[in-house]
């Protein structure tokens, strides 16, 4: 295969000389100074050269843990060779002569940190300026991001080449600390500094400063799922943000319900095209209900339905207008209108969120705690002999301060009431849909915060027992009070998730995207570095993970998080070859034909190639099949091409999405044909909705003549 360089060359030099010879022969007049010119135009304006080669190794010229979990999370494995690896590290102390010598491949990426002989080699000169006290830092990806270190280190300011490009610097005394520079041997990243041992503490966007110098990731995955507010997006370009989320790696997006709660015919067109624009870019689109909050109208115009807090006001709790769902005459409607809009639009899946009872402060704060509503009041002292309420009476014997088993008692009944809330109204969504929409409830963790047990009622030993009953996906929410922690936290859950459950196949995981109320470093809201490092750990931990939400996720950490996302892959290259050990399905960045274990590879589009779980050898091919699956929305145990036909084995928890290169004409599942809608992908292709569960399909492709007969080749 044609290296990159190779290519540029070829661009850049032989296509200007190639349009100069074209133009003599048709015997333009070009004298010496016009040829000259011409070639020189060609050069500026033609095409520039194209990115280096996928990065799959790397190789350390010291101990860093720090860049060690930077490149891991990104697929990278290190290199026994450093000959033969794609982006090599010199620390402070780096040798001369041996690091020159083995970076001599075109297109490795040199990274130098701090001082060396060989960053002094290429220029990176310390000034002999007095050191700087350094802390505080401005990334020039996001200049206005408060970035600061825990501990401020003092360093000498560094004088940088000609040509130097500076991405970072110290936000006083504008010191360089991130650099970039072209070489005619290779690109360069230089870092004043070591990124630290968990590979975030100083420079959050250090993967894009890896993506400036010429590192691009060999792997992405497709499953990720967002939250998404559709209040924020109303004037957004539909079809660019669908192709936004496809391109960072999402497969499904939870759309707030509550916002299209009641029928309106603009409101109901802006999302039945939102719908339509993530079905033609292979994303599944969930109707997101945060019961007991239904919508803004139902509680303006039902005020007896509204939720009392211990102090007997109305529960208007943050963003959030809480209803009593215990009360069936409030209950009924809600129902009808659940009904109705699951019923309108084409929805892949439901999640029933975060029903609790408030508050994370729990009965300390009376002015947040919940439930207090005349039904919750009336039962409770059926069974116990007292009113709740008098647990919040300064003036009762039966306060809570003084009344710690009657406070139990109320803590174990809203427990069991959450229970009941989770049971019924998962039953009605069951009554209210098809059978292949698929079913989430997200819950906050109380394993490994065992607080909010007490304080918002909350008890997965209560609901995951449900799994048997009726199938969900259980979505564990990553509670704000352990925001602060790092990656290692999600294997923790996931473990402590594991023993409650004989399904862990169903347990997922959802990261919150948001500025953190404790004291934390570099920034206060999860970003770059440290954000890859969640989700990547996250996909370790669980067969899904989910993101809170999408209007918080910052721009710049779009172009990475599906490389993150691909975690318990292994990768090696010898030569043109690349093994490739997954243990779930994955995209291996690749160009052109390719054979998959000596075969002529059908799941791959422009720039990916879709490989299932297990071990793999992939190689340069000669020849496509006429039939490509592009995308699939599942995960893909096999695929088989054979002329113009394409068999697919794969097993999903929803429906799936699969698009392929050319219209199929005929479609079998499990043996039996299928009647199936086609649509247009946005892109290339057509796709089609598969079912739940584990299937083999088998898609044909044809022409149909005149007679409307199907012919085959």
């Amino acid at each position: 295969m044609p290296t990159a360089a190779s290519k540029s060359v070829w661009l850049r030099f032989v296509v200007p000389m190639r349009l100069v010879i074209w133009l003599r022969f048709v015997k333009c007049p070009l004298g010496g100074p016009s040829l000259f010119l011409l070639f020189v135009f060609c050069l500026l304006l033609g095409p520039q050269p194209v990115p280096a080669q996928t990065s799959i190794h790397y190789a350390l010229g010291c101990d860093s843990p720090g860049w060690e979990a930077i490149l891991q999370v990104f697929g990278l494995s290190a290199a026994t060779n450093p000959a033969h690896a794609d982006i090599l590290l010199a620390c402070p102390g780096a040798q001369r002569l041996p690091l020159r010598e083995n970076w001599s491949v075109a297109g490795q990426l040199l990274v130098l940190e701090g001082d060396s002989h060989i960053a002094r080699d290429f220029g990176f000169l310390p000034s002999g300026k007095p050191a700087v006290e350094v802390r505080n830092v401005r990334d020039h990806h996001n200049p206005d991001l408060l970035t600061v270190w825990q501990h401020a280190e003092r360093l000498v300011p560094t004088e940088l080449p000609t040509g130097a490009k500076v991405l970072a610097q110290d936000r006083w005394s504008g010191i360089p600390l991130i650099a970039t520079l072209r070489t005619d041997r290779g690109p360069i990243l230089w870092l004043a500094i070591s990124p630290g041992n968990s590979g975030y503490e100083r420079f959050p966007y250090l993967g894009n400063a890896l993506l400036d110098a010429g590192f691009v990731p060999p792997l992405r995955a497709r499953n990720l799922w967002v939250f998404f507010d559709s209040a924020y997006r109303q004037r957004a370009d539909l079809p660019f943000l669908a192709r936004q989320w496809k391109d960072f790696g999402v497969a499904a997006l939870h759309v707030s319900a509550w916002q299209h709660w009641e029928r309106d015919p603009v409101g109901d067109a802006w999302l039945h095209r939102l719908i339509a624009a993530c079905h033609q870019q292979g994303i599944l689109v969930y109707a997101w209900l945060e019961f007991p909050h239904v919508s803004e109208r139902f509680w303006q115009d039902h005020p007896s339905c509204r939720e009392k807090t211990a102090l007997g006001q109305d529960a208007q709790l943050d963003w959030r207008k809480l209803v009593n769902l215990l009360e069936p005459a409030c209950a009924a409607p809600i129902r009808g209108q659940l009904k109705a809009l699951l019923q309108a639009f084409p929805w892949d899946g439901v999640n029933l969120a975060e029903i609790y009872f408030e508050s994370l402060e729990g009965a300390a704060n009376p002015a947040r705690f919940t439930p207090m509503n005349a039904v919750v009041r009336r039962d409770f002292a059926a069974q116990h002999g007292f009113d709740p309420a008098q647990l919040f009476d300064a003036a009762s014997p039966r306060h809570h301060t003084r009344n710690a088993a009657g406070l139990q008692a109320f803590l174990a009944y809203r427990r069991q009431q959450i229970h009941k809330l989770h049971e019924d109204w998962l039953a009605v969504i069951k009554q209210a849909t098809s059978h292949d929409l698929h079913l989430v409830v997200t819950q906050i963790d109380d394993r490994f915060d065992s607080s909010v047990r007490d304080n918002l009622a909350v008890d997965s030993t209560r609901i995951l027992p449900l799994l048997h009953r009726i199938p969900f996906t259980y979505l564990v929410e990553d509670p704000a009070t352990i925001w602060n922690l790092g990656p290692s936290r999600y294997q923790h859950i996931a473990t402590a998730y594991a023993t409650q459950t004989p399904y862990p196949e169903r347990l997922a995981i959802d990261i919150n995207i948001f500025p953190r109320y404790q004291e934390v470093y570099p920034t206060k809201q999860q970003t770059g570095v440290e954000l890859y490092r969640l989700v990547n750990a996250a996909a370790r931990a669980f067969p899904r993970v989910a993101l809170y939400f999408e209007h918080t996720l910052s721009m710049l950490d779009l172009p990475l998080l599906a490389s993150a996302s691909s975690a318990s892959v292994r990768l090696r290259r010898e030569g043109d070859v690349v093994q490739v050990e997954t243990a779930r399905s994955v995209g291996l960045r690749w160009q052109g034909p390719a054979l998959v274990n000596g075969r002529v590879w059908a799941a791959q589009n422009a720039d990916m190639l879709w490989l299932p779980p297990g071990l793999h050898r992939v190689e340069p091919g000669t020849a496509t099949k006429p039939m490509r699956l592009l995308h699939l929305g599942a995960e893909m145990q096999q695929v088989r091409a054979s002329g113009r036909q394409l068999e697919l084995h794969y097993q999903a928890e929803s429906k799936a999405i699969a698009s392929f290169s050319e219209l199929p004409s005929r479609v079998w599942v499990d043996g039996e044909p299928q009647s199936v809608e086609i649509w247009k992908a946005a892109g290339d292709g057509y796709y089609i909705f598969l079912p739940p569960g584990e299937h083999l399909v088998r898609v044909e492709t044809g022409e149909v003549d005149t007679s409307g007969r199907w012919t085959q080749e």
